[in-house]
């Protein structure tokens, strides 16, 4: 069947297979193209793209001569296209974990806005897509392609990964996104913590206050004024982290 393909389309070999397969699966949860905002045929097009550019960087490889065979290398290729893209998609979920614990220390999930995929408040969803926005201005295409170039030179077409390194890998990525969520909440949750101290010791001091009907708004006021003044400063510690993301053992 490969002989009759490789007449038909010149050039085309099973090592193209493979590529389209793990990219495909890279796309699929990489973040900014993996958005399911994005529709399916746009990411099956990304994929087909970029796969005769990638295909020329790895050696060909056989195709198998048994179905079991086949499945058996189509899966593997798929597995470490998964694997690669969600070490990168766990990093940017760091984002949507910061603005929860943001909107819930600053009583800013209740605002008036819809749920989507990004996070369940409307804090979550601007800044989510303001830190895609900021990605794709930085060149987060070409960072993606350079991720794609580095999986095939990590692992070459037709092999498994190691899964003790992924499993290690993946719990390492776990911990450095909540510790990026943590940097990024850091001011608003002190900030939230304290006030609320304040509140209290001003309630022990005059009984007699509504301090919760004039808190709660002054409360909003300032997470509202210290979002629009941190936002930035965010986003870029955030996209920093996204751009700087290197699979293990890339050269």
């Amino acid at each position: 069947m490969w002989d009759q393909l490789s007449q038909l389309l010149p050039g085309f070999d099973w090592t193209w297979v493979l590529v389209y397969l793990r990219v495909q699966a890279l796309v699929l949860v990489l973040p900014g193209l993996g958005e399911r905002v994005i529709p399916v045929r746009v990411r099956a097009a990304a994929a087909m793209a970029v796969t005769p550019m990638l295909a020329g960087l790895v050696p060909p490889a056989a195709a198998p001569d048994a179905p079991l065979g086949t499945l058996a290398q189509a899966a593997g290729e798929t597995l470490i296209g998964l694997a690669a893209g969600m070490g990168l998609r766990l990093l940017a979920l760091s984002l949507d974990i910061a603005t929860s614990a943001i909107a819930a220390t600053a009583s800013l999930s209740q605002l008036v806005g819809g749920q989507n995929e990004a996070a369940p408040h409307p804090i979550g969803n601007m800044l989510h897509l303001a830190g895609l926005a900021a990605l794709m201005a930085l060149g987060l295409p070409v960072m993606l392609v350079q991720l794609m170039a580095d999986s095939f030179a990590i692992w070459p077409p037709g092999g498994w990964p190691d899964a003790d390194g992924l499993a290690t890998e993946a719990i390492r990525l776990a911990a450095r996104s909540f510790w990026i969520a943590m940097l990024l909440a850091a001011p608003f949750t002190l900030g939230g913590f304290m006030f609320q101290a304040l509140s209290g010791v001003i309630n022990r001091v005059m009984p007699a206050l509504p301090v919760i009907f004039i808190g709660s708004p002054a409360a909003i006021m300032l997470a509202l004024a210290a979002l629009a003044l941190l936002a930035p400063v965010l986003i870029m510690i955030w996209a920093d982290a996204i751009l700087g993301y290197m699979l293990p053992g890339a050269p």
